[in-house]
């Protein structure tokens, strides 16, 4: 039997709300954070937030009383992972358009 290699999944640019009480956007997938953060502010979300970053998410179940489950931040290879870009709430020289406004890449942030 010859192994094949399974082709990495492409998860397309999907913004998604997933915070409570605090600015939360993510979309499965590693994305640019550029075309991310383009894409939040496309759908609306004018919020105060850092520079996106990328993070391996694992859906958990809960028996809270308002969810039915929390994304978890797990190390690659956890089954059930999916990669995920996030931007978090961020206030003055941390929001993303301060960080782009200076000049430093995506990278100095994480």
């Amino acid at each position: 039997m010859i192994a094949t290699k399974k082709s990495p999944r492409i998860y397309p640019l999907e913004i998604d709300n997933v915070g409570d009480d605090t600015y939360v956007v993510m979309s499965k997938g590693h994305h640019d954070p550029h075309e991310f953060m383009r894409a939040v502010r496309a759908e609306g979300y004018d919020w105060p937030l850092g520079m996106p970053t990328h993070h391996w998410v694992k859906i958990v179940p809960t028996r809270l009383d308002d969810y039915n489950f929390l994304y978890a931040f797990v190390e690659q290879g956890v089954k059930g992972a999916f990669p995920a870009t996030y931007a978090h709430e961020a206030y003055g020289k941390d929001t993303y358009e301060s960080i782009v406004a200076l000049g430093l890449s995506p990278e100095a942030s994480e």
